[in-house]
């Protein structure tokens, strides 16, 4: 008898723990991971670029800092103060992101980018390229790239060749940009961005920008000098210029 009472007793004793296993099991599979991590353990995308927005402040896409960079320095001889007077611009404009149409922030997406192609009244890509300048960018992609506007080559190939007489006002621009970041930024929206924002705010807001991006390109080996003989490629190889 006492044998019996044992062996039950071990027996409740078994399903006892095997409940407290299943539950314990289930918790775990319900419990978010947590967000500062991925699959694999590391620090997930969204929580590096929140890393790199406390360091830097808004800085904008830091992948396309560095296509935009190498494309305007190593084939175009701009130097790294003229490429951040560029982009501080840019952060304002896109967020430095080739995908963008006017207005989209809070929806932006390639299928929304492709749906607005032929909106005339959107600005597009990441300087938001607008009317004549618009419609030429569109036909540049639909000769080169199957009408993919939204290609990051296709924009800076545009920009530094196709772009009517903005090639040469950019060219202008680079050989003027000097180490005054926030100067470079007012500059290139004077000369070639040519926003409606007065010179003010756009030192305040464009020129903070280019500051931020250019701390970060400090950091990432992105510090190369005018190169003057470069510099000389940056000319219309259209057809005529249309503007």
């Amino acid at each position: 008898m006492f044998q019996k009472v044992k062996q039950l007793n071990k027996n409740i004793i078994l399903i006892i723990l095997i409940f407290i296993l299943i539950i314990v099991t289930a918790y775990q599979s319900n419990t978010p991971r947590n967000k500062s991590e991925n699959f694999n353990g590391g620090k997930s995308e969204t929580n590096k670029n929140n890393s790199k927005k406390i360091k830097y402040g808004k800085i904008g896409d830091t992948k396309y800092i560095k296509i935009v960079y190498f494309y305007l320095h190593n084939n175009f001889g701009l130097s790294a103060q003229a490429i951040a007077g560029i982009l501080g611009n840019w952060v304002q404009e896109s967020g430095i992101d080739p995908i963008a149409v006017q207005g989209d922030w809070n929806y932006r997406s390639l299928k929304n980018s492709k749906e607005n192609t032929n909106n005339h009244q959107k600005d597009i890509g990441i300087a938001q390229w607008s009317s004549k300048r618009r419609a030429q960018l569109i036909n540049y992609a639909n000769e080169k790239y199957n009408g993919e506007w939204w290609n990051m080559t296709c924009q800076l190939e545009f920009m530094t060749q196709y772009d009517g007489s903005f090639v040469e006002i950019l060219k202008e621009y680079s050989l003027g940009a000097d180490d005054n970041i926030a100067q470079n930024a007012v500059d290139f929206n004077k000369k070639w961005e040519v926003s409606a924002d007065d010179e003010n705010k756009i030192a305040k807001t464009r020129g903070a920008y280019a500051k931020n991006v250019y701390k970060y390109m400090q950091d990432n080996d992105m510090t190369g000098s005018r190169n003057l003989d470069k510099l000389n490629n940056l000319r219309f190889r259209g057809v005529a210029i249309h503007y």
